[in-house]
């Protein structure tokens, strides 16, 4: 049996955090979760996770500044990083995008999209059928 997808959600709002990774271990994905953007580095380091699901507006360090670090380090540039946000801003969206990220969701109440849309994220990038 093939192992499970990892995916490390990091969202300073806890709520979102345990519904967007209660959703994603739902649909079967293994789930690591950070709310802080150090702490975001340490899950990487020690999960190696095939997908991070990051919010944009985290304390100390934006997920903009996060993604391109990840993206820049040998261990952590092929990544899959998704940003999850709340602002539907075509500038952020041209910001992430130009910072690295594989993906751009905005925030929403619908938790079954977020899930359809990593799993197409997935498909895309890794090609793997989920």
């Amino acid at each position: 049996m093939e192992d499970k997808i990892k995916i490390l959600v990091a969202d300073d709002n806890m709520l979102i955090l345990a519904v967007a990774s209660d959703a994603l271990k739902a649909s079967g994905f293994e789930v690591f979760t950070a709310s802080q953007g150090p702490q975001i580095y340490q899950e990487v380091l020690k999960n190696n996770p095939h997908l991070v699901l990051l919010d944009i507006m985290m304390p100390g360090i934006d997920g903009i500044e996060i993604c391109r670090n990840l993206k820049r380090a040998p261990k952590t540039k092929d990544i899959l990083i998704v940003i999850h946000s709340g602002k539907k801003d075509p500038d952020l969206m041209d910001l992430a995008h130009a910072g690295g990220a594989d993906g751009f969701i905005i925030k929403s109440d619908a938790y079954e999209a977020l899930v359809a849309r990593i799993k197409e994220i997935l498909r895309e990038k890794l090609g793997k059928e989920l």
